[in-house]
């Protein structure tokens, strides 16, 4: 991990800043989203540990506007176990899209919970982006983009050598933490780019 930077300081208070604010803009999301639901590709977003779909709600936004229009939530208890939340993200996954395979993206724990699930039921999942998540040594998932900040104190990068063994692709953003890489340009960029690649 490299040294913390003004930049990524900044950065990092920011989005805390943002992800504050949005808490409240959630309920009037809750009204409108009957609007923008439409295509038939469903993206479902997971948030991290203690966070909520509130947190995602910018990051929606963008999926939208790079032509996703069916966004689902998953929320799941901050104290069940990885295993658990897998189990219910498959719930879910098959109760709203029960023919079809889904796009995933996830922050933090809620990629670590999405790559779980993706491990299970590798059919049911079109696209995996993990945002900043937790990894083991010995993952695998040669389908998972994987994107981190080179400054995330919470979740570093795995070192570069093996990161071709882990991923299909990993990328590490410059002078990003923990919560500023859910809102950077580049995540957004990548994680559009990797839901189009991969749309039926």
């Amino acid at each position: 991990m490299a040294a913390l930077t003004r930049t990524g300081i900044a950065r990092e208070i920011a989005a805390a800043g943002l992800l504050i604010a949005s808490y409240p803009l959630d309920e009037i999301a809750r009204r409108t989203e009957r609007f923008f639901d439409w295509g038939d590709e469903t993206v479902v977003l997971a948030h991290g540990l203690g966070g909520s779909r509130a947190n995602f709600l910018a990051f929606a936004a963008y999926v939208r506007m790079a032509g996703f229009g069916r966004i689902e939530f998953f929320e799941y208890p901050r104290w069940q176990s990885v295993a658990d939340s897998a189990s219910m993200l498959g719930e879910m996954v098959e109760r709203i899209s029960s023919n079809r395979a889904v796009h995933i993206v996830g922050h933090s724990l809620g990629g670590t919970i999405a790559r779980r699930f993706a491990a299970i039921a590798p059919h049911k999942v079109r696209s995996l982006v993990t945002i900043g998540s937790p990894y083991s040594i010995n993952h695998s998932n040669l389908r998972e983009l994987a994107i981190f900040g080179d400054e995330d104190a919470v979740v570093p990068p795995p070192p570069e050598q093996l990161r071709d063994n882990m991923f299909k692709r990993a990328e590490v953003l410059p002078a990003t933490g923990h919560l500023a890489i859910l809102y950077h340009p580049q995540t957004l960029r990548l994680t559009a780019t990797e839901l189009r690649l991969n749309r039926y």
